[in-house]
């Protein structure tokens, strides 16, 4: 499941996710706000907390079909999460086209400094 939230700071799409996210999630969560962001302020900057019951995605969404493709952001923070969480934002993020992080929850407000610094 992945649902907004209330901004975390102006410009910044925030989300939530937990469990299993879906093609669903990624069609008619994300890829809206990104489109309306993008239109609006020519920048992405992306916020998502998770809690440790994340599952990561389900695999029929990520067959090689396309429908899901992370676009093309500036900054994306991610906070939180099951442990493994962390350790693949590390592993992935040099091969993404954006800047990167990840903190565990504890470390909230630093995720927050950090993702409000690239708006």
């Amino acid at each position: 499941m992945l649902c907004k939230i209330p901004d975390i700071t102006e410009g910044v799409i925030s989300l939530f996710a937990s469990g299993r996210l879906s093609t669903e999630d990624y069609g008619q969560i994300m890829q809206p706000l990104i489109e309306s962001y993008r239109d609006s302020s020519g920048k992405i900057c992306i916020y998502v907390e998770a809690d440790v019951l994340l599952e990561g995605w389900q695999q029929q969404s990520l067959t090689g079909s396309g429908e899901v493709q992370l676009p093309n952001f500036d900054a994306l923070v991610l906070v939180g999460g099951p442990d493994w969480f962390g350790n693949a934002v590390r592993l992935m993020g040099p091969f993404m086209q954006g800047e990167v992080a990840w903190y565990p929850l504890e470390q909230k407000e630093l995720a927050i400094e950090w993702i409000a610094a690239r708006t």
